[in-house]
């Protein structure tokens, strides 16, 4: 069976894979259990073009796609019993992620 510090290595690399900025986020693995914090960030706007005037609906919507995803693949990792996810400007929602506006910031 996979250890803790296994699971980390597998974790990180699975966020660099999805593009994640993984300054911005935290996570560890404590008995099987992957525990993810912080603020996910996207290092590239690769998904949707900017100059589109539909731009941040789309972008939100990329990115929850690419979150629940994400999601998705991390419980696949051999050992991995349980994933909580809390980061700062997202929040699940039944089976939705939502991007979160925190006070005086804009979305994008």
């Amino acid at each position: 069976m996979i250890d803790d510090w296994g699971i980390n290595v597998k974790v990180e690399a699975e966020l660099v894979k999805a593009w994640i900025d993984t300054k911005k986020v935290d996570f560890s693995t404590i008995n099987g259990v992957v525990h993810i914090s912080g603020t996910l960030d996207f290092q590239l706007d690769v998904f949707v073009n900017p100059d589109d005037p539909e731009y941040h609906e789309k972008r939100m919507e990329v990115e929850a796609t690419k979150l629940k995803k994400i999601e998705s693949r991390l419980k696949r990792i051999s050992g991995i019993r349980g994933v909580r996810i809390d980061f700062t400007n997202w929040i699940k929602i039944g089976d939705r992620w939502v991007r979160r506006k925190t006070p005086g910031q804009e979305m994008y």
